[in-house]
């Protein structure tokens, strides 16, 4: 994926590498005090030599302090594997692409730097299945840049397929990566999709397990409103102590206990401690 944006969006020639992996992040330098990018991926040859750096960035806000820590993040790997290291930076806010893009135009006697500066506009909406199929990862990053626009569900298909083509394992990785990467309304789009289409679940278990975290804590929250709005309902005052516990349970057998009693309740003890 890194390489086909250093060389379809910003006409960067990628040798001809054997294989990638993935560079530990922090960068140490001996205030000491350790540095830590998004990122950092290596091209290498047959017998794992660097032949090209990569440190990946995502700005969603601005910082201008990046002037400096970017410029430490690329001399220091450079130092470390001794060959170029590029600085692919994902700005989902074209404006601030622009402002970062304008930060390094002019960098007086310091060390010079070209940040890659990319947008969701840099990246193609993947609809054809064959492209898809030909390159997973960037049917992945496609729905997740433009998760947002009316038109991401036409990349759907070729999703589906992308992932059918790289093996289960792989398919529920880059599954997990989508749920992750969409806006909520479009998330769900997704996975009504993939119900309808495929007929059983990708998620892994570790995000089955969140969501179903999520759930009981959603249901634990509407319990705990129920107790007290019932209270309310019957003019039944409840002090802020006692409100912040109610709230605070996660017991839903507790909070059922107490929703039973507030229904005939006078005081509030007669729901606490009844």
């Amino acid at each position: 994926m890194v390489a086909w944006l250093l060389t379809h969006v910003f006409d960067v020639k990628v040798p001809d590498y054997h294989h990638a992996r993935a560079h530990a992040t922090d960068v140490r330098v001996l205030v000491p005090r350790t540095y830590h990018a998004d990122g950092m991926l290596l091209f290498c040859d047959p017998v794992d030599r660097p032949l090209l750096a990569v440190v990946l960035e995502i700005q969603r806000g601005w910082d201008s302090g990046k002037r400096r820590t970017w410029k430490l993040y690329v001399a220091q790997l450079e130092a470390e594997v001794d060959v170029d290291a590029a600085l692919l930076v994902y700005c989902p806010d074209p404006r601030t692409a622009r402002r970062y893009r304008g930060l390094f135009e002019f960098d007086g006697l310091s060390l010079s730097l070209r940040p890659l500066v990319f947008t969701p506009g840099d990246v193609p909406l993947v609809v054809e299945v064959a492209v898809a199929r030909a390159n997973p990862a960037l049917a992945v990053l496609s729905a997740i840049c433009h998760g947002a626009d009316a038109g991401v569900e036409a990349t759907f298909p070729a999703l589906m397929e992308a992932l059918r083509s790289v093996g289960p394992r792989r398919a529920i990785l880059y599954y997990d990566v989508v749920l992750a990467g969409l806006p909520v309304a479009a998330r769900a789009r997704w996975e009504a999709f993939m119900t309808t289409s495929v007929g059983h679940e990708y998620r892994s278990e570790l995000l089955r397990e969140l969501a179903a975290q999520h759930e009981e804590l959603g249901e634990t929250r509407g319990e705990a409103r129920a107790v007290l709005t019932v209270l309310e309902g019957r003019g039944v005052a409840v002090p802020a102590e006692v409100r912040e516990r109610v709230l605070a349970c996660t017991d839903l057998a507790q909070l059922d206990t107490w929703l039973r009693r507030a229904g005939n309740a006078t005081t509030v003890d007669d729901v606490i401690d009844g």
